[in-house]
């Protein structure tokens, strides 16, 4: 593998709180995506997120270069596992309460076998074209976001300037500074879409999270010598050919949408202060 470019940037300004990460060994390239935290308990430091993406960036770097798709998957679920013992709480709770797990994502490349797995809804492009990874809860949720939102907006009425995303949306302070109330609305449908993790039907998705299917179908894109790959996590919503292109988007983004509930539906938006509405990690390499 020969990197081209690479990128992993926090969207807060400590970026000890990123809960996004790459790796990269003789064997494998990884990108991985700690999943924002819905916990109630507040059993992790400094966040769920954080501590389940250093894990499986810990568990990827000791991966044997022939290990398989199935190997890595148990391997770095196990990780995570491994963890709800180490704190000493009751294992039960997480069966119960599955919000309460260790979540992340990751797209997996194994320069051995030559091919990506795709743990979720990390990103990967190769040559240009990308496969696509959004899951049909985040389709959902955006949606119901962005009418939570616009309905907020005929709430407080065409005077206070809260179109809430629109040509006036770009004023932050309709709704407070770094607050976002339509998220706080669907943030119960958001800890309720974690009973269908690692479930197969309609609203099913993988992640790890120490209890997945071993026989749950994962995506496997093939990669040829001389390919150009990216390997990005969801932090950039318009995956590009580069990185330069890349931000571009979200530039476009962050002045046209800011609260992602028109152009791009989703389940949080831009907060004020911050150049992201979320982590965002891109590795471009060639083969």
């Amino acid at each position: 593998m020969r990197v081209i470019e690479r990128c992993c940037r926090g969207k807060r300004a400590d970026q000890s709180l990123n809960e996004d990460g790459l790796v990269l060994t003789d064997g494998f390239a990884a990108v991985v995506d700690g999943v924002t935290s819905k916990s109630v308990r507040r059993l992790w430091r400094p966040s769920g997120g954080v501590v389940a993406k250093n894990l499986l960036l810990e568990a990827i770097a000791d991966l044997p270069a022939d290990a398989t798709m199935r190997q890595v998957q148990t391997m770095l679920d196990g990780r995570l596992r491994a963890q709800y013992a180490a704190i000493g709480d009751d294992a039960a709770l997480f069966e119960r309460e599955p919000w309460e797990r260790l979540q992340a994502n990751a797209v997996v490349y194994s320069a051995y076998r030559r091919e990506a797995w795709l743990f979720g809804d990390c990103q990967i492009m190769v040559n240009g074209v990308a496969t696509p990874t959004v899951k049909c809860v985040d389709v959902l949720f955006g949606e119901l976001r962005s009418f939570a939102a616009q309905a907020l907006a005929l709430e407080c009425g065409p005077s206070d300037g809260a179109d809430y995303g629109g040509a006036v949306g770009t004023d932050h302070r309709a709704v407070g500074t770094g607050d976002d109330p339509a998220r706080a609305m669907i943030l119960p449908f958001l800890r309720l879409q974690s009973r269908f993790a690692n479930r197969r039907g309609e609203y099913g998705y993988f992640v790890f999270d120490g209890f997945t299917d071993p026989t749950y179908p994962i995506r496997t894109v093939s990669v040829s010598p001389g390919d150009d790959v990216v390997l990005a996590s969801d932090g950039y919503p318009l995956l590009r050919p580069t990185l330069a292109e890349s931000e571009r988007e979200l530039d476009h983004l962050r002045r046209d949408d800011p609260r992602l509930i028109r152009e791009y539906r989703t389940t949080k938006g831009f907060t004020p202060g911050q150049e992201s509405f979320d982590d965002r990690t891109y590795l471009r390499f060639v083969v």
